[in-house]
């Protein structure tokens, strides 16, 4: 036990000192003031709540569990992995500690790190109180965090036990896939009205309140969303919300994301490989067998003349066979089924309606690449050949320009069906707004990759930032310029601008690792 204990521990105190980890509270904190100023909200249609410390702590609450949860996951789901990568899960292996203990405290500093963030954001609703001048009630304030935000950061802190003990879970692919069942458990429970399935809480927190207001003001129209969209009517009627009134049905509900996350920690000690390279082969399955039959990549003997435009554009700062290469490095080990995916999502870009292709279609193109740049500026670190790349002519002027120049030309092939349409159509503030967003998207991939080591920080930062601002259509965050509303808030000016210090940033941290080699 005072092993696990020191695990623990340890655990917290390497992910908390992480550039991961920073960056996440950066965000949690640009959430916050999000919140602040209204562009991310609670919004009931005709019904305008006053914000009141139940209200506050609420719609910070819920806040926290849309979003901030999703990147939460991301951030704690390398703990096994560290330990895989260290050497010292081949020690524990070799120790009487039990895989289930193992499991459960993994789970544990999971949740600890987790409610660190929580606790953040419940200090914020605080201030974010103080700062509008109301009334102060604590505990109204904290009561949702603890009810709602809490439960479900364990339950997503055993998922991310689970997805690390299963082989195909572990990389870019349980990342994405994380995200699908992210966004369906909040669906779900709004179709079933089961309360087993409501792992996050919003389905019971939102009948409660809605229970509230009918009870006071009948002509409510029922709408009820979270984040930038929703119906706001001309004038919406005030409501004064005094808070929840659990009972022992809704309050034992919340007592099912606990359950489920122990549970998957403890079927995650049943799937474990115990740092056995031969049991790691035993539960590689069929699953893989079929996935590398598949295998092949069409673009491993990629011709250089096949990328004239991207070298052309970026002659003056990379050579065409140093981009190539990259590239190849880059799409290396993709099936044709990725192929197959990625050309339909662009067939689909540049048919049916111009509006609804860029609002909707665009989006989810722009998401399935991710795995690509989640891996520039990490292979270095990942496979260990910094002191061989790093002792090359000029790393800096060489291969940072490749590698953002591949990214790059896989952001411009994406969104030029987008681009080619607003050309088209004569639409160049549209334009110039999609290509800020290719601009800026490689910049933040090298950068994180470089300065954090791993893929996953950008996986989470991107897949955040991806649901928050252009799935959501918050103009502020809308990176991908989806909507004309994103262009005249100036957004693709202020993510130009956020590339370009990016971009200065991986110079910067590859430099600083070159000098160290």
């Amino acid at each position: 036990m005072r092993t696990l204990l020191e695990l623990m521990k340890a655990d917290i105190r390497e992910r908390t000192r992480s550039y991961s980890f920073l960056v996440t509270i950066a965000a949690t904190l640009y959430l916050g003031y999000l919140v602040k100023d209204g562009t991310i909200s609670v919004r009931m249609g005709n019904c305008q709540p006053v914000a009141n410390s139940a209200w506050t702590g609420f719609m910070v609450a819920v806040c926290t569990v849309t979003f901030v949860g999703l990147v939460g996951f991301y951030i704690v789901k390398n703990a096994i992995e560290r330990d895989r990568n260290t050497g010292v899960g081949q020690i524990l292996a070799g120790t009487p500690m039990s895989t289930a203990l193992y499991m459960i405290g993994k789970l544990l500093s999971n949740f600890a790190v987790l409610s660190i963030v929580t606790g953040i954001m419940a200090v914020a609703a605080v201030l974010l109180q103080l700062f509008r001048g109301r009334d102060l009630d604590i505990p109204a304030l904290v009561l949702p965090f603890v009810t709602i935000a809490l439960p479900a950061m364990f339950f997503i802190s055993g998922t991310a036990v689970f997805f690390e003990s299963v082989k195909f879970l572990r990389g870019g692919f349980g990342n994405i896939l994380f995200f699908f069942a992210y966004t369906a458990l909040i669906v779900v429970p709004m179709e079933t009205h089961l309360p087993a399935t409501d792992v996050f809480g919003l389905h019971v927190a939102m009948q409660n309140i809605q229970a509230d207001v009918r009870t006071t003001m009948p002509a409510y129209d029922g709408e009820f969303s979270i984040g930038g969209g929703g119906k706001v009517a001309a004038n919406p009627q005030p409501f004064v919300w005094r808070g929840f009134t659990w009972t022992k049905e809704t309050l034992g509900s919340r007592a099912f994301p606990i359950g489920y996350g122990l549970a998957l920690a403890l079927i995650a000690a049943l799937l474990f490989d115990r740092f056995s390279s031969k049991g790691a082969a035993a539960h590689q399955g069929r699953l893989k067998k079929l996935l590398g039959r598949i295998g092949g990549t069409p673009l491993q003997r990629l011709p250089e003349w096949i990328l004239f435009p991207f070298e052309a554009l970026l002659r003056p700062f990379v050579s065409g066979r140093m981009l190539v290469a990259e590239l190849r490095l880059m799409v290396q080990g993709l099936g044709w089924w990725w192929y197959i995916v990625g050309l339909g999502l662009w067939i689909a870009s540049v048919s049916g309606d111009p509006v609804t292709a860029r609002a909707d279609i665009y989006p989810f193109v722009m998401i399935w690449p991710a795995l690509l740049w989640s891996g520039m500026g990490t292979r270095e670190k990942r496979f260990r050949t910094g002191s061989i790349l790093f002792s090359a002519p000029r790393p800096l002027g060489r291969q940072i320009p490749a590698t953002w120049g591949a990214g790059f030309a896989v952001a411009l092939f994406f969104a030029s069906g987008i681009l080619l349409r607003l050309a088209i159509s004569g639409d160049t503030a549209g334009f110039l707004g999609v290509a800020a967003g290719a601009f800026f998207i490689p910049s933040l991939a090298l950068a994180l990759g470089v300065w954090s080591g791993t893929s996953k920080t950008f996986e989470a930062i991107y897949v955040a930032f991806w649901y928050i601002g252009p799935l959501h259509h918050i103009p502020a965050i809308d990176f991908l310029a989806t909507t004309d509303a994103a262009v005249s808030a100036g957004t693709p000016i202020a993510f130009t601008i956020a590339g370009i210090v990016l971009l200065l940033a991986a110079f910067g941290g590859r430099w600083r690792q070159v000098t160290a080699a």
